[in-house]
């Protein structure tokens, strides 16, 4: 595959609120980036649009990018009834004059409904010039997206904020409004791309990075190595919202960016150069210290549309990326927690046995059954680690009834996983907890997954792994929050900082694009994707070397 030139859908730029010193703001730091990641131009909008004063926020907005011609505006509209805005010709008017091409609302932030009688008019001024009008998910309903797509069939709407956790109320919204596009940054499902070309075509999904908010290196790597042909790649990447923009009627005063050959990065790392190029990481060792699947031919679990997620798909899936070995746990272990979920695990191991590694489960709901699970599964050593989990069965991560499991990890240096979250205190392993348990249990390996949720988050598992050489951050979330790999590096012990995607449930692209991407030193990388797992496991270096 030839190196992609992607146009980012989806930026806001500009001073806002609230802001972490990780995250950027500024325009020379957005074109640092766009340059960094292949990103020839981008839409923008400005946050002050967003969060103070619409109108006042779009004509700032038009001052601070001048005439880059990167940047192609994007306008955050209200309705007009309470003369925050100009009337809809008006608006539009001046909209296309000035050669901004797309919309955005925040009808709930901004405290409007989305019934005709208040925002119809705007939307039939939009349809009426084909401009694109983009919506968060957490703005509207799906009920009232679809009438909307309904109502005005000619405009172009894009969904902003999907993932696997919405496919369920996506997929047919997707299904009835043919006017309706799906922005891609949090399209993070396992083969998510893979499934949804076949079914809607490759012109209904929209490239985007999110910035300030995410890393882009995430969200290039959906793009660059799912499975789909390479004009549907070509299309996502860039070509689909550059139509979009070019169907727009009466636009004038500002030209539209171009999609341009990418420039060569003469100073790439061998890890980037590749995954730039979209080739599988096959010169790397690279193990994903954080995974789940259910039983063979299983389409989905735990209430998520979740297709090919059995052991067979999880090589498959590795093959393509270049990962060599894979530690998992069952989505029925952590649900049910009983014999026939650990079985699914120890069966997908004995079929890839240089593949496959396994974290048992157990629900001490059920005394029996967990003393059973120990001899049969933990004790005689079939699993290398633990998968404690609280949500499901109600369990505190640090119950007493977990003990014995724990002193087993702790006797023998053995991995326990815990799903790391502020959220549900007393179900998950909030840093708070792992240092309290670290210190029970130092023989233990402590991992905090999902550690780079949030900055706040990150801040309080920097400070449990300084504090504690047994407790480690696993590199894992949706939300790819920007500048997070960089600053565990800064801030971590490098033997302390994991690579793990939480496939197959996410695809492990974007996971792993966090990390080949970040700006650190390749032999950090190197360290972080497969060989400070490596450590944990005490692999010999004849297991260490990747499989090609």
């Amino acid at each position: 595959m030839a190196n992609l030139s992607f146009f980012d859908a989806n930026c806001m730029i500009g001073i806002r609120a609230q802001r972490h010193e990780r995250s950027i703001y500024k325009l020379e730091d957005y074109r640092r980036d766009f340059e960094y990641y292949d990103i020839a131009g981008a839409i923008v909008y400005h946050a002050v649009a967003k969060e103070y004063s619409a109108d006042y926020g779009n004509r700032r907005l038009m001052r601070e990018i001048g005439d880059d011609p990167q940047l192609a505006p994007q306008w955050i509209l209200l309705p007009h009834h309470c003369d925050e805005m100009a009337p809809p010709p008006e608006i539009v008017g001046e909209m296309l004059s000035l050669g901004v091409r797309t919309a955005r609302m925040y009808p709930s932030a901004r405290g409007f409904g989305t019934d005709e009688y208040i925002i119809g008019p705007l939307l039939f001024e939009l349809e009426r010039h084909r401009i694109p009008l983009f919506m968060d998910l957490s703005e509207i309903s799906f009920e009232a997206l679809i009438g909307l797509c309904h109502n005005h069939p000619l405009l172009p709407v894009v969904l902003c904020g999907t993932g696997y956790s919405t496919d369920h109320d996506l997929v047919p919204a997707l299904e009835q409004c043919p006017n309706l596009h799906v922005d891609a940054a949090l399209q993070q499902g396992h083969n998510a791309f893979k499934r949804f070309v076949p079914r809607f075509g490759a012109e209904r999904m929209i490239f985007s990075t999110q910035l300030p908010f995410r890393s882009p290196g995430a969200a290039r790597m959906m793009t660059c190595y799912e499975d789909i042909p390479e004009d549907a790649r070509e299309s996502i990447a860039g070509g689909n919202i550059m139509r979009l923009l070019s169907n727009v009627r009466g636009a004038s005063g500002r030209p539209l960016p171009q999609l341009k050959e990418p420039p060569a990065h003469p100073d790439d790392d061998p890890i980037v150069a590749a995954v730039r190029a979209g080739r599988p990481l096959s010169d790397e060792f690279i193990i994903d210290s954080h995974g789940h699947f259910a039983h063979p031919g299983a389409m989905g679990a735990v209430g998520l549309a979740m297709p090919a997620q059995d052991a067979d798909n999880a090589v498959i899936t590795m093959n393509r990326l270049g990962i060599d070995m894979f530690a998992f746990s069952t989505w029925s272990g952590l649900a049910e927690g009983d014999a026939a979920g650990n079985d699914v695990a120890l069966d997908a191991v004995a079929k890839y046995p240089d593949r496959l590694m396994a974290y048992g489960c157990y629900n001490n709901n059920y005394p029996e059954i967990y003393e059973a699970e120990l001899e049969r599964v933990f004790y005689t050593n079939k699993v290398i680690g633990i998968k404690p989990y609280g949500q499901y069965n109600r369990a505190r991560i640090d119950d007493p009834r977990r003990d014995a499991s724990y002193q087993w990890a702790n006797d023998n240096e053995k991995i326990i996983l815990g799903c790391g979250s502020f959220s549900n205190e007393d179900q998950q392993l909030t840093p708070q907890m792992a240092m309290k348990l670290a210190e029970k249990y130092p023989g233990a390996k402590w991992i905090i997954s999902h550690a780079s949720s949030t900055y706040e988050m990150a801040e309080a598992v920097i400070e449990a792994c300084n504090a504690f050489p047994n407790i480690f951050a696993e590199v894992c979330y949706s939300m790819i929050t920007y500048g997070i790999c960089e600053m565990f590096y800064e801030h971590i012990p490098l033997p302390q900082i994991l690579y793990g995607s939480d496939a197959l449930m996410r695809d492990p692209a974007p996971q792993l694009g966090w990390v080949a991407w970040a700006r650190i030193p390749y032999e950090a990388k190197q360290r972080i994707l497969g060989q400070n797992f490596a450590d944990l496991l005490k692999l010999p270096p004849a297991a260490r070397l990747p499989r090609a």
